[in-house]
């Protein structure tokens, strides 16, 4: 099965844009606990009820909408907090293509490790103005640099 714009990140996290209908029985079966999404509701391509085939498939789904166009700090600290409530979970992140999510990872891995990984940064995506001013935000707010 290859979902869209899929990155095993670790052992314990992959990400990826947005998985078809029938993907997530695959993220069912491969392990997964938890399903995050960051998509936002208008976003071009969506999954209606997602929530209900992943409650189907009893996993439980977090929704945090991310505007691609205007990323808060407060949505990256949602995610972080449900990292870290959920850190002993295998986890399973999406948004539509990957693109928010590259930077979510980007600076959870900054964050938690402690060290640079280039290679999650605009992995799927070019960079855009806001996603760099929100990284900036974001490294300001953790006291953080690159």
């Amino acid at each position: 099965m290859q979902i869209y714009n899929f990155f095993q990140y670790s052992e314990k996290i992959a990400c990826s844009g947005l998985p078809k209908e029938e993907e997530f029985r695959y993220i069912k079966d491969a392990g997964y606990e938890m399903v995050i999404s960051l998509s936002m509701p208008s976003d071009s391509v969506t999954l209606e009820n997602e929530d209900k085939i992943l409650a189907d498939l009893g996993i439980p789904y977090f929704h945090i909408p991310v505007d691609a166009n205007n990323p808060k700090v407060v949505d990256f600290e949602q995610f972080m907090a449900l990292m870290k409530a959920f850190e002993s979970y295998k986890i399973f992140i999406h948004c539509t293509k990957n693109c928010r999510l590259s930077t979510f990872i980007y600076l959870y891995h900054l964050i938690t490790q402690k060290e640079v990984d280039e290679r999650l940064l605009n992995q799927f995506c070019p960079p855009r103005k806001e996603w760099v001013t929100f990284r900036k935000k974001i490294l300001e707010k953790y006291n953080i640099t690159e």
